[in-house]
């Protein structure tokens, strides 16, 4: 913000009573017609891994922060097309990361500094209701990871770390191991914020294990199976706290904050909550701000945080510039292996966003506060860079299809296109939910199988900063950028658009503009909350034709693809199976003809029997029938 003071001089002052309504004025959303089919489809071989790791769930949902472990945001599911807000569970909890979900939907999350002495919670992703909970109130733990279990196939853990302890967990609830991480709680300063967060954990294949990062710096690892430590020590990233940024004024900060303590609970460490949350979001005074990336494909860690103290030219104990770090294990066997950074990048100024791993592991895609999309290869050396117009924020969404990737700023959602050496902006997107109010982007962008996930706020841009008051989430077409269908929803998010394998959409809870907001506007806003919200697909019919659709343009290209493309082979064969299997359990709320169930079976049989041509036929007949049927009066 420039300064949010700026906003209440405007409003007592320079607008008048006029004016003051019109600031004060409640957007609302516009109606929007039923979404025909999206024209978008796949050209040409995915980008692939060599192989899938067999602990890895296929990408039906999301299974960790950013989908996967390369945080490619992207989803191999369809979302219903048109849906509506359903229900929210755990209000009183604020959730800046997940959810996270099995493979039969329930979800998991951890909230941060909860009144409840919680530390992971686990719901039941149709009706929201607590299955279970795991103790440990804190700063937060990030979004749980959620694995397969290779060893007893068509199992599943849960794993999830605090500072202190780390730990996986069977879907029930129970414990299958739980380990000290190494790392020790530093003294409590009660005048200075806790920087223990866990920035959730993420999978190694090349050694079966889970890593997990700190916001203060700290690297750890644990096998797999055992919960045994994989490296000697924990390892330590070169970097130096961050320069605390610019805040918004201490008035505004006092009125945010009694709002999202009045919510939320009184913060330990001297500030609220709504300053916490805003330092975190700009990397101020701590090492590592986000999530962090594992290629599959190499074993390599990826990590965004603060170069080294004296990298900015002055060793003042605090770095001004951010660092893209890639680490390496070393060492002869698990237990005594170590880290090691093998190649830096530095931003000037720093970055906000964590860093994706495209899913063929050559490149890696970030941002710099300078709203730069930026491209590197695997040994970190810059490829191309494309401006924006903004600072980029969170994670950018990068495609295995077409080149593509998704960047996110405070206003806009960009579609870029990766030409090799050079990156090209395709379109930005028509955020057009709020009919006669400034509309902004308001969350990071999830790729699914039938379009762009996206949430949008509706407000006021006043001296070019944003007043938001409602917010909802959308679905924008892939090929247009075109907003096919928006609902409004009962609060904002910090977090991720999430998906789950039902075609649902769902956002975590975490206030942090609207806390400004309703510090403003009071009453004229509903209080804030917190916890998981739902948003549930209103025409099944829909959803079992987009996801039909979609997996018959990549059953067309898998035939199209030579077998020099085997991973694009795999991963199209793959992908099919899960849209066929979501468009199975649309069957009976859908109410289609029986004759559409039958297509369906035998697609799965032909699949598993490689039968390629026969899914092929099958899929596009099926895509045929349900466009007719959608295009009836």
């Amino acid at each position: 913000m420039k300064r949010v003071a700026l906003l209440l001089l405007l409003v007592l002052v320079g607008l008048g009573i006029a004016g003051e309504r019109w600031l004060r004025a409640i957007p609302v959303a516009r109606s929007f017609v039923l979404p025909p089919p999206t024209a978008w489809a796949p050209q040409g071989p995915r980008r692939a891994a060599a192989s899938r790791p067999a602990a890895l769930p296929d990408p039906a949902a999301f299974h960790a922060m950013h989908v996967d472990s390369m945080n490619g945001d992207e989803v191999w599911s369809a979302v219903g097309p048109a849906f509506a807000y359903d229900w929210i569970a755990e209000p009183e909890m604020y959730v800046a990361e997940g959810p996270s979900f099995d493979a039969t939907g329930n979800l998991y999350f951890s909230p941060i500094s909860p009144r409840e002495d919680v530390s992971l919670v686990a719901l039941d992703a149709r009706t929201g209701k607590r299955r279970w909970t795991v103790p440990g109130a804190g700063m937060g733990c990030g979004a749980p990871l959620v694995l397969n279990d290779p060893d007893h196939p068509g199992e599943q853990a849960i794993f999830h770390s605090t500072y202190t302890t780390a730990m996986a967990l069977r879907p029930d609830g129970s414990t299958l191991w739980s380990v000290p991480t190494g790392l020790t709680l530093p003294p409590r300063d009660p005048n200075a914020p806790d920087q223990t967060h866990v920035w959730g954990m993420n999978y190694h294949p090349q050694t079966d294990s889970v890593f997990g990062v700190t916001m203060d710096g700290w690297v750890y690892a644990h096998e797999r199976r055992t919960g045994a430590p994989i490296l000697a020590q924990p390892f330590r990233l070169p970097g130096a706290p961050a320069v605390i940024q610019a805040r918004p004024p201490a008035w505004a900060r006092r009125l945010a904050d009694a709002e999202t303590d009045q919510a939320f609970g009184a913060q330990p460490g001297g500030d609220g909550l709504f300053t916490r949350i805003y330092d975190v979001i700009f990397g101020s005074g701590v090492r590592v701000a986000n999530f962090y990336a594992i290629d599959a494909n190499s074993g390599r860690l990826y990590v965004a945080a603060t170069a080294a103290d004296e990298q900015d030219g002055s060793a003042d104990g605090v770095s001004h510039n951010g660092a893209l770090y890639r680490l390496e294990i070393v060492g002869a066997a698990p237990g005594d292996f170590d880290l090691r950074v093998t190649a830096t990048y530095t931003f000037a100024g720093g970055t906000g966003s964590t860093p994706t791993v495209s899913a063929d592991g050559k490149k890696v895609v970030v941002a710099d506060d300078n709203g730069n999309v930026i491209t590197l290869d695997a040994e970190l050396s810059e490829l191309w860079r494309v401006n924006v117009g903004s600072q980029v924020a969170a994670s950018i969404a990068v495609a295995a299809d077409n080149d593509e990737m998704f960047a996110v700023t405070r206003y806009d959602i960009v579609k870029l296109v990766d030409r090799g050496s050079s990156g090209e902006i395709v379109w930005r997107a028509q955020l057009d939910a709020y009919p006669d109010f400034n509309n902004f982007n308001a969350l990071t962008a999830t790729i699914a199988a039938n379009g762009i996930v996206v949430s949008v706020a509706g407000g006021r841009l006043v001296a070019g900063e944003q007043l938001m008051s409602k917010f909802g989430m959308g679905l924008l077409d892939r090929e247009t950028g075109a907003l096919r269908w928006f609902a409004e929803g009962r609060e904002e998010s910090i977090a991720v658009s999430a998906t789950g394998p039902d075609g649902a959409i769902y956002t975590a809870g975490s206030p942090v503009r609207r806390a400004i907001a309703r510090a403003l506007f009071g009453d004229a806003l509903p209080p804030l909350v917190g916890g998981i919200h739902r948003y549930r697909p209103t025409r099944p019919d829909l959803l079992l034709r987009d996801a039909a659709c979609a997996a018959a343009s990549r059953a067309k290209r898998l035939l199209q693809t030579d077998a020099a493309h085997a991973g694009s082979r795999r991963d199209d064969a793959l992908q099919i199976g899960v849209l066929v299997r979501q468009a199975q359990g649309t069957l009976a709320a859908a109410d289609v003809p029986a004759q559409f169930a039958a297509i369906l079976a035998a697609t799965r049989i032909n699949l598993d029997r490689g039968a390629h041509g026969e899914v092929a036929v099958g899929l596009a007949r099926l895509c045929g029938e349900l466009r007719s049927r959608s295009n009836r009066p």
